[in-house]
Formats: structure tokens, C-alpha cells, sequence
């Protein structure tokens, strides 16, 4: 499998390519991507999944308009290696990019320099300037007959498969509908930097994680996670803890920004400065202001029971 972080010195031959923002590698990518994967076996040729860094409405939207993202560069890199398609392209998204027609996109992209043999996209796919290629069109903004197009429905029990859904549904705290529509439980990755150390003063040492900023952090409250210490590759959780996402309201700090903290189980190793991936598995409770830290701990012990209840 080879990762091109440009289309400059691609060395594909005869593909079956998709192409997209693929943002969080959701169910719906899943499938396309699959059939990808098998006309790439069919017809003798590599399967080609070619997206975008930054998102394109990261470069396009108005500040502040933009949405909040289900991957990172690398998460959706690993999350895309997992789905066994042989070559990964990221073109990098500028409005230089954004000005090109959808036929120039094609004729200079897709066949120029991936030498595409199948290109297969989901029905709602747009793509050029001004987003005005689009699935049921596609055959017109082709002009090299060799070039065979298909168009995959992104349904899941006749529910529209979307990246929009599952970011309302991760704000609105319905973790399991997330997880289930995305085809695996949502990842979070992030650096451990120092923080004020209180949660060892009540036997809950915790990891601060900082995440990036266009990266969507779950509603508030505590989830169930698996830990990769390592964060070699996604997949390899080995360890169990418990993730607090909020503002610590049992600290009364005016102007609070929210905080994303581990409790690692039966952890004590030094990671500042690692990279460290969490699987949110299941949302425990809502975020709850107590009067003082010794009521916190004793929450923080019923959590932790409920969470080592849970078999999975």
C-alpha cells in the first residue's frame, strides 16, 4: 500500500478510484470504498481512494462556519488504511483547487495523473468549482470514453448515510447511534499536556488531552473509553479508562473552557508530550456540578464500577 500526500509523482497504474472528503470513514465511505475495492480485483487494477486536507469548507467557509471535523489528517488516514484500498492520495485543498471545472478535475486528475480506469462515487458526490460536477451528470464531464463511471446509494437501513448526522448525533450526546452509523466507535487522539494535577488528589490521576481545534469533542459528560498509549494504529486498544469531557464545575472557575481528561485504569506511566488515542465506547452520564471534590470521588468510584460492568 503506498500514502501520496500530493498527485505530483503518483506511480498508479490502471486504477479504480473514489473520490472525497471521507470525513470520519463512516459506514456509507465504508461501502464505497468496499466497491472499490472489488471492481479494483475484478478488472486487475488498485484501488485509489484520493481526498482532501484541509476540508474543503475549512477553506471555503466564512471563519466560524466551517464545521467541526470527525477525524484528523491522521486519524482518517489510518481509519482509511484499515478498509484495505491499496493506494491513498491526499490532495492538498486550496482555492486554487477550488476554481478548477469539474471536467478539468477529471481530465487532468482522475485520468491525468491516476490513470483511472473506474471511477465510482456516492450519490450525493459534488465535485469543481463551485460544486457543480455532480453523480447524475458525471458522464458529462468525461471526455475520454475509456473513462467508466458508477454511482453508489450511501444507505443504511434506508437512512442516508452522512457525516452531518453523525456530528449531530455525537453533540447531542447519542454516542451509540454515532458509533453504530460510523462502523466503529469514535476515536479521539491528542497530545497529554500538563494540567493542575487535582484528580490525583481524590485517586483519579488523569491525562489532559489536547485536541485540535477543528476536531468535534462529544457533548459533556463521561464515556467509557479504550486507550492506545501507543497510538501506533487504531485497532489496538489495550486498556480501559474513563474520559471527562467539560468544564469542571466543581472548581467554580469563572470563564471555564472545557476540558478533555482521562482517568487511564491501573495506569501510571509518564506520557506528557505522547500521542494517545481513546475509543468512546459508551456515554456514561451527563456532566454534573458537585458541591465538593469528596462528592465528585465518590461519583467518579460509581463510574468507574459501571464501567468495568460493561463487557466489551
Amino acid at each position: 500500500m503506498a500514502i501520496y500526500r500530493n498527485t505530483d509523482h503518483p506511480n498508479i497504474e490502471r486504477s479504480i478510484v473514489t473520490v472525497g472528503s471521507f470525513d470520519g470513514v463512516h459506514c456509507g465511505h465504508r461501502m464505497l470504498l468496499q466497491r472499490v475495492i472489488d471492481m479494483a480485483r475484478e478488472y486487475g487494477g488498485r484501488s485509489v481512494a484520493v481526498t482532501f486536507w484541509p476540508h474543503p469548507r475549512q477553506v471555503l467557509d466564512l471563519p466560524g462556519d466551517a464545521p467541526l471535523l470527525l477525524n484528523s489528517l491522521e486519524e482518517k488516514i489510518a481509519l482509511l488504511t484499515q478498509t484495505g484500498v491499496d493506494d491513498i492520495v491526499i490532495f492538498p485543498f486550496d482555492r486554487t483547487l477550488s476554481q478548477m471545472s469539474a471536467s478539468d478535475f477529471i481530465r487532468d486528475v482522475v485520468i491525468g495523473k491516476l490513470n483511472a480506469h473506474r471511477l465510482v462515487v456516492g450519490r450525493d458526490h459534488r465535485f469543481g468549482k463551485n460544486r457543480s460536477g455532480d453523480a447524475e451528470h458525471l458522464p458529462e464531464f468525461i471526455s475520454d470514453g475509456n473513462l467508466k463511471t458508477e454511482v453508489v446509494d450511501l444507505k443504511m437501513l434506508d437512512q442516508k448515510i452522512s457525516s452531518s448526522l453523525i456530528r449531530k448525533l455525537l453533540v447531542n450526546g447519542d454516542l451509540q447511534s454515532a458509533n453504530d452509523t460510523l462502523g466503529y466507535e469514535y476515536v479521539i487522539s491528542g497530545k497529554v499536556i500538563p494540567g493542575n494535577r487535582l484528580g490525583r488528589t481524590i485517586g483519579f490521576p488523569t491525562a489532559n488531552i489536547e485536541t485540535p481545534s477543528y476536531k468535534l469533542v462529544p457533548k459533556e459528560g463521561v464515556y467509557r473509553v479504550k486507550v492506545n498509549v501507543e497510538n501506533a494504529r487504531f485497532g489496538t486498544f489495550d486498556r480501559l479508562g474513563m474520559m471527562y469531557i467539560g468544564k469542571r464545575p466543581v472548581l467554580k472557575e469563572q470563564n471555564a473552557t472545557r476540558h478533555v481528561e482521562v482517568n487511564i485504569f491501573d495506569f501510571d506511566e509518564q506520557i506528557y508530550g505522547r500521542e494517545v488515542t481513546f475509543a468512546l465506547t459508551h456515554r456514561i452520564r451527563n456532566d454534573i456540578d458537585f458541591e465538593n471534590m469528596s462528592r465528585l470521588a465518590e461519583q467518579l468510584n460509581r463510574d468507574k464500577e459501571t464501567i468495568l460492568k460493561i463487557l466489551s
